[in-house]
């Protein structure tokens, strides 16, 4: 399919000879030596990628290979000439599945299984199945991206495809699933000495949702001591209006001056 996509013929290689790559077997050393030695220290594989990009356009740009006097880059630009342009359609690399969303709300791919709002329940939907991340789409729309869980056996959650369920249902809050293991152990303690019990604590994770649970935890660590937080007030916090509205400008802002003889001549006006 990738060769048909980008209309270009194959040509396969023995196996276990790397001989006959001997180009590609060297660039993969050269990148392992050069690109990761010593180990990146990085938060996420899309960041390690983008350094890896960087790294290898910085190759293109400047390397010279033995016997041309010319960089890379140069010599890339001068075939480029002579090829035919590439398919207008990136090839789409993901392993397609198309699940019936089950009865918790979630879709099985790759033996884990990923959430969607429960709107969705029972319908039909297609997952896109890519390296690092898994997206699942419905009607040509994607409904929700997550980064890809490895092993078998796990389950990923989105509180806020739960939280209409659990408006409706409070008494389960403490026992669902995607609240024990979404919500931070703070805002669960918090929720149970709430005055209101679970519809409170629904309430409070509504804020989670709406502004983000580390927003809602300053909130709640705003409030004096002696108070007893409720979720009215860490809602006035999350709600309270910036201290100065005013738009300052860093320049004065001058207005030209404009003579309106001229305008006054063509409408018949009589200067005073």
């Amino acid at each position: 399919m990738f060769s048909a996509h980008y209309v270009f013929h194959t040509d396969f290689c023995n196996v276990a000879s790397g001989n006959e790559k001997g180009l590609v077997e060297n660039l993969v050393g050269y990148s392992r030596n050069n690109f990761l030695v010593p180990v990146p220290r990085v938060d996420s594989m899309d960041t390690l990628n983008a350094q890896l990009l960087e790294r290898c356009l910085q190759y293109r740009d400047t390397h010279k290979v033995q016997g041309r006097s010319q960089s890379v880059k140069d010599l890339y630009l001068a075939d480029r000439a002579c090829l035919h342009p590439i398919a207008p359609y990136r090839y789409d690399t993901a392993r397609m599945a198309t699940p019936t969303v089950g009865d918790y709300a979630t879709v099985r791919f790759d033996r884990n299984e990923y959430s969607v709002p429960v709107r969705f329940l029972r319908k039909p939907v297609t997952v896109k199945g890519y390296a690092n991340k898994v997206v699942i789409t419905c009607d040509h729309s994607t409904v929700v991206t997550f980064e890809r869980l490895s092993g078998q056996g796990k389950t990923a959650y989105k509180l806020e495809h739960y939280i209409g369920l659990l408006e409706r249902k409070p008494r389960s809050v403490f026992q669902a699933k995607p609240v024990r293991q979404n919500v931070k152990k703070e805002l669960l303690e918090l929720g149970r000495h709430l005055p209101g019990g679970n519809k409170d604590m629904v309430r409070l994770l509504r804020l989670c949702v709406d502004y983000g649970e580390d927003r809602v935890i300053f909130a709640k660590n705003r409030i004096p001591d002696g108070i007893t937080p409720t979720v009215d007030i860490i809602r006035s916090y999350l709600e309270e209006p910036e201290k100065d509205t005013v738009i300052r400008f860093q320049k004065e802002v001058y207005i030209t001056q404009t003579d309106l003889a001229y305008y006054d001549e063509k409408c018949g006006v009589a200067a005073r």
